[in-house]
């Protein structure tokens, strides 16, 4: 008799501490994904591909971690970008146009960029790239969020 009540007291328990947290498993599931559609412009030519990169923290702006990446055709200078499935909050965007196909951001032997560039928010630093806090913008919940980025920089 004692380890019937013993076992009626265990799944009772197991029970009930499944039941606290059901709750939070159904609340982080009905939080839906955002989705980004890019639009890139000031290409020069329909040469190569764009390549985007989306980043969720200043940490890993600087460390070069995208939490989400695409590439995009150039048709009549202009390429277009879809990122689905993407967390909410705060977010950036780095943007190049990799004109020679080689699936690499070139720079020359000092270091210039020699492919257009560009971030979110369309900050134009001199001499440098954007930092996190010129390219951030929050992204909400369920959100599709429409965004153009204009390129400048070098040539192609």
């Amino acid at each position: 008799m004692q380890d019937r009540s013993f076992k009626a007291a265990a799944l009772a328990s197991a029970a009930l501490f499944a039941l606290a947290f059901m709750p939070v498993a159904e609340s982080q599931d009905a939080v839906a994904a955002a989705e980004l559609e890019i639009t890139i412009d000031g290409l020069r030519t329909n040469e190569g591909r764009v390549w985007v990169g989306l980043y969720a923290s200043e940490d890993d702006w600087d460390e070069q971690i995208e939490s989400a990446q695409g590439w995009a055709d150039v048709d009549d200078g202009v390429a277009r970008v879809r990122l689905a499935e993407l967390s909410s909050g705060a977010v950036a965007i780095q943007v190049f146009h990799d004109a020679n196909g080689n699936n690499d951001f070139d720079t020359n032997f000092m270091g210039i960029p020699s492919e257009r560039y560009g971030f979110s928010n369309n900050p134009r630093p001199k001499f440098r790239g954007a930092n996190w806090d010129e390219a951030v913008f929050e992204l909400s919940p369920g959100e599709t969020q429409e965004l153009t980025i204009t390129l400048h920089g070098a040539r192609g």
